[in-house]
């Protein structure tokens, strides 16, 4: 993220997080202008996601998002920060890559849990008018890059709502999975 960020403005960039819990990350985020929205703890604002983005008409540089890890949540979440973001803005995503159909089930049944967040890349990953990779960290952190504001993510939530671990293994291969490295390279060059 703070590689986002130095890109992006530096401590002037624009910086929004929803999830923030314990404030691991949004402590460390190098901005000065920094939201963070988190129902329970942590970030700047006290609500949902939903709530804050009814009321927002702030403009962001770098959106990360780690709210709730249920499909449709994120796919909202996602379609919200779109919005709030100009060309050239970045939102990443976190637990893209499950490991297993424990940490993916809904509801929680597992310390660890990426949900089923993995449903959205595959939208993202078809997507017009934006970039999109998955980085192999850290339960896959999802990368998109706004490139227009003429974009268009396919809507196949219809099918994704009811898709379960399964379907994520038959597709893992066709995944725009990439290394933490290249994916650096690419965006210093840009």
């Amino acid at each position: 993220v703070n590689h986002l960020i130095s890109i992006s403005g530096g401590l002037n960039a624009r910086y929004l997080e929803i999830g923030c819990q314990g404030n691991k990350l949004f402590d460390s985020v190098a901005s000065l202008n920094k939201v963070g929205v988190d129902p329970e703890r942590g970030g700047t604002h006290r609500m949902t996601s939903d709530k804050f983005f009814e009321n927002n008409d702030a403009i962001f540089d770098v959106v990360f998002i780690d709210g709730l890890h249920e499909y449709e949540q994120v796919h909202r979440d996602a379609v919200n920060a779109l919005n709030c973001i100009g060309v050239g803005g970045y939102i990443a995503f976190h637990d893209f890559l499950p490991a297993s159909w424990k940490e993916h089930h809904v509801p929680r049944i597992n310390k660890e849990w990426t949900g089923d967040c993995w449903k959205l890349a595959i939208q993202l990953a078809e997507a017009k008018g934006l970039e999109f990779v998955i980085i192999d960290v850290d339960c896959g952190v999802g990368l998109l890059k706004k490139l227009s504001h003429d974009y268009h993510v396919p809507d196949v939530s219809v099918e994704l709502k009811v898709a379960e671990f399964e379907k994520f293994v038959s597709i893992f291969d066709k995944l725009p999975i990439q290394s933490y490295e290249s994916v650096i390279r690419k965006i210093v060059k840009a």
